[in-house]
């Protein structure tokens, strides 16, 4: 039961952000597509806890459709330690989605520049955490993926 109410709390969270971000002024790079265009499908990845080291394919998931990505963001709960450090990575296949990966701050939510939009079908998503920092800590860490079904 506790992990469920984790869960949908984080669900719940993401949401709100995911919400927040597309009214946002501030967020203006994450395209405004017309309300004609159907199949915007936003797919938050809550990973739940506390990390202190780097991790690769910290989540893993099949792109359940073919679609265009649109928009990456991600977020921190908390962080600890002296000058912690997080970025953020999400690859298709083995090759990164991103620019440059993600450089989160506790407690905002930070959008990445998108270099490689067409997502395959089928297509292996993996999410990479890079951590830094003198005995650092990144608890509650969400990664969200905005995309158009094709």
């Amino acid at each position: 039961m506790k992990k469920l109410s984790h869960l949908a709390l984080g669900l719940a969270l993401t949401l709100c952000i995911g919400i927040g971000v597309s009214m946002s002024p501030v967020h203006a790079a994450t395209p405004n597509y017309s309300s004609a265009i159907s199949g915007v499908t936003m797919i938050p990845l809550h990973i739940s806890g506390q990390y202190t080291a780097t991790t690769t394919a910290v989540t893993r998931f099949a792109m359940p459709f073919p679609c265009k990505l649109i928009g990456v963001g991600a977020s921190a709960r908390a962080s600890g330690g002296t000058s912690p450090t997080l970025t953020v990575s999400v690859k298709e296949g083995a090759s990164s989605v991103l620019s440059s990966a993600i450089s989160v701050t506790a407690g905002a939510y930070s959008e990445g520049t998108i270099s490689d939009t067409a997502i395959a079908d089928e297509s292996a998503i993996t999410v990479d955490l890079t951590i830094g920092g003198t005995s650092p800590t990144w608890n509650d860490i969400t990664v969200l993926l905005i995309c158009v079904r094709m």
